[in-house]
This record gives structure tokens, C-alpha cells and sequence, in this order.
């Protein structure tokens, strides 16, 4: 009963969830690729509170970018020489969305997956924020057209769950509102719910969900 009070919606800003949560997530499996691709991605993943409410926050990528327009993603970008990658994710986030490191709980990071046709190395980076208030936002509309979060309560509903292919591969699929999460985040958001929460509160079988078209 411990454990499984511990992986509750309630407890996830909790030290045990946090350890619990990482212990499972460095262990996640991986597809392996027969190359490597060259260039390293890091993907911050800001756990937070929002009026009270666990939620997980997303950006819809500026119109003004190439390669990622209008997608929904979180915040991060390309790995530098001489930087970690949770100096990266914690240095893009404030360079794209205003949120400052100081603000952040770094829990780690958790293995790297890959992404845009298998052209990326993405590592996701866990972090949370205690509570999230519209002032520790300042968002640089030239990479970011919007900031919104999901409330985890949502993610876990089965209502809004979903699947769809993607390069080959079956990956979840959330809605919110007005917002389709896929791809690589969706499979990330899916990847941190589940070493974060039980199986009764997030048990989301992808292979059962009902399968939506998507684009890349």
C-alpha cells in the first residue's frame, strides 16, 4: 500500500516518486540503431504545479522555424560541445520560454531516444516546478507561438488517449483540448507517466487505444 500511495498523482513531487520515478527511467528500453546519429538533443520536462494541479507543460514551436513549425513539443533543442545536457535543457528553456533555472528541481535525465527520422539523439531531462505562476514565463515568440500545460490527471484518462504511426513505429497519442501531443513527445510524456505512476492510475496499452492518422 506504501508504494502504490506512493506513485499517485498527489505524490509526485514527492522524494520517493522522484527516486522511484528515475530508477525506472534510466532503465527504460530503447530501440537500438545500427548508426548512431551524430547530433544530440536535449528535451526539458517541466513537471508542475499549476493552481495547485500536477500538470506537464508543452510549447507549440513558432511558425517562424523550418524544421519543427507549429509542432508540439517541450522545450530544449541542440546539445553544444562542452555543455551537459542538463545544462542545455535548463539553458534553452530560459532562452525560449523565459523559465530560470533557479526555478527548476533537476531530478536527471533518462536515456536517449531517437527522433526526426532517426536523424536525433533526444535525452529527456526531468524537472519539476513547485508552482508555476504566467510571471515566470517570458516567451520568445520568434521559437515559441505558445506555452500551455496539461494536467496529469488528463493524461492519464484513458478518454484521451490514443495511437498512431509514426516513421514505422506505434506511439501514443494524447488530446487535450485543442492541443493532439504525438511523436516523440507523446512517447516521452507516455515513458515519464509510467515510471512515475502505478499501473492503476497510468496504464496506457498503446496497441488497444483507438489508432488516429498522424503526420511527422
Amino acid at each position: 500500500m506504501c508504494a502504490k500511495a506512493a506513485n499517485s498523482i498527489e505524490n509526485l513531487f514527492s522524494l520517493a516518486t522522484r527516486q522511484h520515478c528515475m530508477w525506472k527511467f534510466k532503465r527504460y528500453p530503447v530501440t537500438s540503431l545500427s548508426k548512431l546519429p551524430s547530433e544530440n538533443e536535449a528535451a526539458l520536462v517541466p513537471l508542475c504545479r499549476v493552481d495547485g494541479i500536477p500538470s506537464l507543460l508543452y510549447t507549440v514551436r513558432s511558425q517562424h522555424l523550418w524544421y519543427t513549425k507549429g509542432e508540439i513539443s517541450f522545450p530544449g533543442g541542440k546539445n553544444i560541445q562542452d555543455e551537459t545536457i542538463i545544462e542545455t535543457a535548463c539553458r534553452l528553456t530560459e532562452n525560449d520560454i523565459g523559465l530560470k533555472p533557479e526555478k527548476l528541481d533537476i531530478w536527471g535525465h533518462g536515456p536517449s531516444f531517437p527522433g526526426r527520422d532517426n536523424k536525433i539523439l533526444v535525452t529527456p531531462v526531468i524537472a519539476s516546478v513547485e508552482e508555476l505562476a504566467d510571471s515566470d514565463l517570458n516567451v520568445d515568440s520568434k521559437k515559441v507561438a505558445e506555452v500551455f500545460t496539461v494536467a496529469i490527471e488528463v493524461l492519464c484518462d484513458p478518454n484521451n488517449q490514443f495511437s498512431g504511426k509514426s516513421n514505422g513505429f506505434l506511439l501514443p497519442v494524447f488530446a487535450a483540448d485543442k492541443y493532439i501531443i504525438k511523436g516523440l513527445t507523446a512517447y516521452i510524456t507516455h515513458v515519464f507517466l509510467n515510471c512515475a505512476l502505478s499501473k492503476d492510475i497510468y496504464n496506457n496499452d498503446i496497441t488497444k487505444r483507438k489508432k488516429i492518422m498522424i503526420t511527422s
